[in-house]
């Protein structure tokens, strides 16, 4: 697989409130910044992340400071839009579940916002944050017109929309085949695995993981990837066996934004670097494993970086930043 030039990042910016139990509440920057940190620590230095993503005008000076500091990174597809920008209330109990509250908004991508990278990008990193990233007829036109591989993560299209200050709900996805159908590569986790397959907000047995992987692939996909928190992911390709990936980290402390940072490792990996899936999988497990232990995203360069040296066996150059982090 050859190496990309442009690889186009699809994903809210989010800004977080996180509170975990015995521990002080995290505000940081969250959602896209997962995505876009990681590429920007894993790609080549011959490939770069264009996330594509509207942001609301009160967050779109710190974000243009932030990510214009990083390397192989390209802002060129970032916009502001006249709306408060999404933020997010995390709140974790002591078993390691967690409510999501939403306030804010920013609207879907319009296909003018789009049409000029379809065709461009060699490849795509789809991440449905909030879940209204795009509205769906939008996104069968970059599905039919796109020419390179596209990564789905399913993510929040498993909730339901905001509910004026309470958690939202999960529930499955409105004709999930539809979103899916045309997708390379699917990710999901354990409960979205459960919602899609059999409708239900539980995680999907080990051995029905299988027949769903088959109705994933029958809508055309390559394969499908779960991922399983701090029992690592697997691989679930359309033609040979499943590929269990270990976990990736014993030193865990918060889970957020973990997933966003395996499908962007997988993309750098897999896509830009031309490693094999299993290879791939197996760096995107120790990414997201490094990914959690930090909460918030100021720490998360230099987690992702000590990853990548192991990883790569070359040092990751830092962002422009005082002591290579995002600066705060």
């Amino acid at each position: 697989m050859s190496h990309a030039r442009e690889i186009g990042v699809i994903g809210t910016v989010v800004e977080d409130t996180i509170d975990r139990p015995g521990e002080p509440t995290v505000r940081d920057m969250g959602g896209a910044y997962h995505s876009v940190i990681a590429m920007s620590v894993f790609l080549p230095d011959d490939a770069v992340a264009v996330p594509i993503t509207a942001v609301g005008e009160d967050t779109i000076a710190r974000i243009r400071a932030d990510w214009g500091r990083l390397p192989r990174v390209s802002l060129e597809g970032v916009h502001p839009v006249p709306a408060i920008n999404n933020k997010v209330h995390l709140e974790y109990d002591d078993r390691g579940g967690r409510e999501e509250t939403l306030t804010g908004g920013v609207p879907p991508l319009a296909w003018g916002e789009l049409e000029p990278w379809v065709g461009r990008v060699s490849a795509w990193c789809w991440n449905f944050i909030s879940g209204s990233e795009v509205a769906r007829e939008t996104f069968e036109k970059v599905k039919r017109r796109s020419t390179g591989p596209l990564h789905l993560d399913v993510h929040n299209l498993c909730f339901g929309p905001p509910r004026e200050g309470k958690p939202r709900e999960h529930r499955p996805p409105e004709d999930w085949e539809g979103w899916v159908e045309g997708a390379t590569w699917v990710q999901v986790n354990e409960i979205e695995a459960g919602l899609l397959h059999e409708g239900r907000a539980v995680p999907l047995p080990h051995d029905r993981e299988g027949a769903l992987a088959a109705r994933v692939h029958a809508l055309g996909a390559e394969g499908l990837l779960i991922t399983r928190g701090a029992r690592g992911a697997t691989w679930l390709p359309r033609r040979g066996p499943a590929f269990e990936a270990p976990a990736g980290s014993e030193d865990a402390i918060d889970p957020t934004g973990c997933g966003d940072v395996f499908g962007a490792v997988w993309v750098a990996l897999h896509v830009a670097r031309g490693m094999e899936a299993e290879e791939a999988v197996l760096g995107a497990v120790r990414a997201a494993g490094a990914a959690a232990t930090v909460s918030g995203t100021a720490e998360l360069e230099a987690a992702l970086a000590r990853a990548a040296s192991g990883l790569l066996g070359t040092p990751r150059p830092a962002s422009r930043a005082a002591g290579g982090r995002i600066r705060r």
